[in-house]
C-alpha cells in the first residue's frame, strides 16, 4: 500500500493528470463563453425566428464540445464512451424536437454551464499541488538565483545555504512531492467522475436505444428472409421446375425420338447450369465466399469492379475485423452502391474505411443528386436496422461538391455521404 502511493511521482500518470487539469481550464473557458454566445443567445433570438435554427446548430456544438470532454477523460483513466444517440425525424422541426427532448442535451447544457468553475478548481488545486511537489524537490537547483540576504521562506522557516537547501530537498522534497502528485491525481478524477456521472448514458437510455436497434434488427433480418424466399421462388426454384419437366419429356420421347430428347437434355443442361449461377449470386448475396477467404477489401473491391458507377476504393485495416462486422459493413457498401447506380445520377464514386479508436468507419461518397429519403424504399431504414444491431450508427448527409463541372447535370454539383460506424473491439 505504500509503496502503490509513493510511486506515483515516477510514472506518467502525474503529467497526464497535469494536461488534463490544463486542458479541463481551457475547455471550461470555451464552455462559459459558449453557453452565453450559443444557447442563451438562440433564446433570445427565437422571437425573430433566426434564433431556432441556430439553437439546432447550438445543440450539436454543444454535442461535439461534449464528446471531446467524454474523450478526455482518457487522460485521467476514466475515459466516456461517446454518446451515441441519434436524434430522429423526417423534418427539420422533427429532429430539434427530437434534440430538445433527449435528457443527454440537457445534462450536456448542465455540464457546459459548470465546466468552467469546476475546471478552474481543479486546475488551480491540480497545478498548486504539483508545482510545490516539484519546487521543494527541486529546492537547490533553483534556490541560487534568489538573493543570499533574503534566502528562501518556506513556511516558518527561512533557508540560506546551500547545505539548508540540499537537506530540505532531501527530507521534505519527496513527501511533498508524492503529496503534490496526488493533489493532481485527485483534482483530476474528482473532474473526470463528476463527467461520467453527467455525461454516461444512463442505463435506462441505454435499454431504451437497444430495444430500438434491436426491433431494427428483427424487421431488418425478416426483409432479408423475405428477399431470400423470393429470390428463391422466382428464380432458382422455378428454374428447377423446368428442368424436371425437361428431363421428363426427354424420358418419354427417348426411344421413340432420340433426337428431340438430346435436344430437351441439352435444354435441361443449360437450365440446371443457369439455376447454378443463380444460387450461386443468392449465397453471395447472403454471405459472399471472398469475404470470408480475404477480408472486408477484396469484397468491397469486388463489389466496386461490379458497380457500373467508377468507384476508388481506399479501405485500410490492418486486422481482420469480426464476422458480423464485416458482413454488415458489406452489405452496407453493397445497398450505397446499388442505390447509386439506380437512383443517384452520379458520375463517380468513392469508398473510403479505417479503424478508428476501435471503430470501424465506412464511407461511400457520391456526386449525384443528393436528397436521400429515407422513407422512399431505397433501402437505408433495413441498412440502419443491420448497423444498430452491432451498437453501430449510420448516418446520410448532402454534401457539396464544388469540383463539379459546369456541364454537370445535377446544376452546381451536389452527392450524398453515407457514413457508417461500428464497433469492431478487440
Amino acid at each position: 500500500m505504500f509503496w502503490r502511493i509513493a510511486k506515483l511521482p515516477l510514472t506518467a500518470q502525474p503529467w497526464l493528470d497535469l494536461a488534463y487539469v490544463s486542458i479541463g481550464l481551457a475547455s471550461g473557458i470555451f464552455a462559459l463563453t459558449w453557453f452565453f454566445l450559443g444557447p442563451v443567445l438562440s433564446l433570445c433570438l427565437i422571437i425573430t425566428l433566426i434564433g431556432i435554427p441556430k439553437l439546432y446548430g447550438d445543440v450539436w456544438v454543444t454535442r461535439w464540445w461534449a464528446d471531446f470532454e467524454r474523450m478526455r477523460g482518457a487522460l485521467a483513466g476514466i475515459p466516456v464512451p461517446r454518446s451515441r444517440r441519434v436524434w430522429a425525424g423526417d423534418g427539420f422541426f422533427k429532429k430539434l424536437r427530437s434534440a430538445l427532448t433527449d435528457p443527454m442535451t440537457w445534462r450536456e447544457m448542465v455540464w457546459l454551464l459548470l465546466s468552467f468553475g469546476i475546471g478552474t478548481a481543479a486546475f488551480c488545486a491540480g497545478v498548486t499541488g504539483f508545482a510545490a511537489g516539484l519546487g521543494f524537490l527541486t529546492l537547490p537547483l533553483w534556490a541560487w538565483s534568489l538573493p543570499a540576504d533574503d534566502g528562501v521562506q518556506i513556511g516558518i522557516w527561512t533557508l540560506h545555504h546551500e547545505w539548508q537547501y540540499i537537506a530540505f530537498a532531501v527530507v521534505l522534497g519527496p513527501p511533498v512531492a508524492v503529496l503534490g502528485t496526488w493533489i493532481v491525481r485527485g483534482s483530476a478524477w474528482v473532474q473526470a467522475k463528476i463527467i461520467q456521472v453527467l455525461l454516461e448514458d444512463s442505463a435506462e437510455e441505454r435499454i431504451a436505444e437497444l430495444t430500438v436497434s434491436r426491433a431494427g434488427a428483427v424487421d431488418a433480418a425478416a426483409g432479408e428472409l423475405r428477399r431470400i424466399e423470393r429470390d428463391l421462388h422466382d428464380g432458382a426454384q422455378a428454374r428447377l421446375v423446368a428442368l424436371a419437366m425437361e428431363i421428363g419429356m426427354a424420358r418419354e420421347q427417348i426411344e421413340r425420338d432420340p433426337e428431340a430428347a438430346a435436344a430437351l437434355l441439352a435444354g435441361a443442361h443449360e437450365d440446371a447450369k443457369t439455376a447454378l449461377a443463380e444460387l450461386r449470386d443468392l449465397a453471395r448475396g447472403i454471405h459472399p465466399a471472398i469475404l470470408t477467404d480475404r477480408g472486408l477489401d477484396a469484397a468491397v473491391s469486388a463489389l466496386a469492379a461490379r458497380c457500373p458507377v467508377p468507384c476508388t476504393v481506399a479501405i485500410h485495416l490492418d486486422q481482420r475485423l469480426p464476422a458480423a462486422v464485416e458482413s454488415a459493413a458489406y452489405f452496407t457498401v453493397a445497398e450505397a452502391l446499388a442505390n447509386v447506380a439506380k437512383h443517384s445520377g452520379a458520375s463517380r464514386c468513392e469508398i473510403a474505411g479505417t479503424i478508428d479508436s476501435g471503430w470501424l468507419v465506412v464511407e461511400v461518397r457520391d456526386d449525384g443528386r443528393g436528397g436521400v429519403d429515407e422513407s422512399a424504399g431505397t433501402g437505408i431504414a433495413g441498412l440502419r436496422g443491420r448497423v444498430e444491431a452491432l451498437d453501430g450508427r449510420l448516418r446520410v448527409t448532402d454534401r457539396s461538391a464544388p469540383d463539379a463541372g459546369p456541364s454537370d447535370p445535377n446544376g452546381p454539383g451536389h452527392g450524398t455521404i453515407l457514413h457508417v460506424e461500428l464497433p469492431c473491439g478487440s
